[in-house]
């Protein structure tokens, strides 16, 4: 099956996975949300991460547009005479 039917069909699986931090930013991270959880509250904490989230998400399909974009230009720069 081409690329193109995997995702027509909706079969298409990624290659690769999301990132991998290390395990000491992991544990930095943790450490910090816990002290913001307990400043400010569960509620505003949870609020917060559940916007920069939403920002992260339009951000990564901005990417994820423009380097279509960039691949398709490159595949019809490739086949063009």
């Amino acid at each position: 099956m081409s690329i193109i039917e995997e995702i027509y069909n909706g079969q298409y699986q990624p290659q690769a996975g999301g990132p991998v931090f290390p395990r000491d930013m992991r544990e930095e991270d943790l450490a910090f949300w816990k002290k913001v959880t307990e400043a400010l509250g569960e509620d505003f904490a949870d609020a917060h991460l559940r916007r920069m989230c939403k920002k992260e998400d339009l951000a990564c399909l901005y990417h994820f547009r423009e380097g279509f974009r960039l691949g398709v230009r490159l595949m019809l720069d490739a086949t063009s005479p």
